[in-house]
């Protein structure tokens, strides 16, 4: 083999080793056409409301939980939302003011859950429920009250 001939062989393999590899993204999907939760909850649209980031934070087992997110109220009345999981004794509830994006855990909207009976890293289902929308079935994480949830529960 001659060295004019070498040369042409390493620069057609070159070639195409780098057609090889320019085109190994054709096939894969690109991640920011996929809508997903960018949080650590799940949303959920419903008549009236749009619920984002919902999860619950719990220090223990049957501790108080605290339910997290965001509810965005884009219409011109308020709107009284009841929150339910199921073997929780009781019920939680929050008036949704309009026009507004308050965070359920805040101090005006703080929606808590007592004796929550699932621990950290369990899924619950938190029935959500409104008089326009009726009862909404999400499936939510339960999320231990530690790095930035720290302090949110009272333990």
């Amino acid at each position: 083999m001659t060295i004019r001939a070498a040369h042409a062989l390493r620069a057609a393999a070159l070639a195409g080793a780098t057609l090889l590899a320019s085109g190994c993204a054709v096939f894969s999907p690109v991640q920011t056409d996929v809508d997903y939760p960018a949080g650590d909850g799940v949303r959920l649209s419903i008549d009236g409301l749009e619920l984002r980031n919902l999860a619950l934070v719990v220090p223990e087992e049957n501790g108080t939980a605290v339910l997290i997110g965001q509810a965005v109220n884009s219409g011109t009345s308020a709107v009284d939302v009841t929150f339910t999981v199921q073997g929780a004794p009781t019920s939680a509830a929050a008036a949704i003011p309009a026009s507004s994006g308050d965070t359920l855990s805040g101090t005006t909207t703080r929606v808590e859950i007592e004796s929550l009976p699932a621990a950290p890293g369990d899924n619950v289902e938190l029935v959500v429920s409104t008089a326009q929308a009726g009862e909404n079935v999400v499936t939510v994480p339960v999320l231990p009250a530690t790095g930035y949830y720290e302090g949110l529960t009272t333990g």
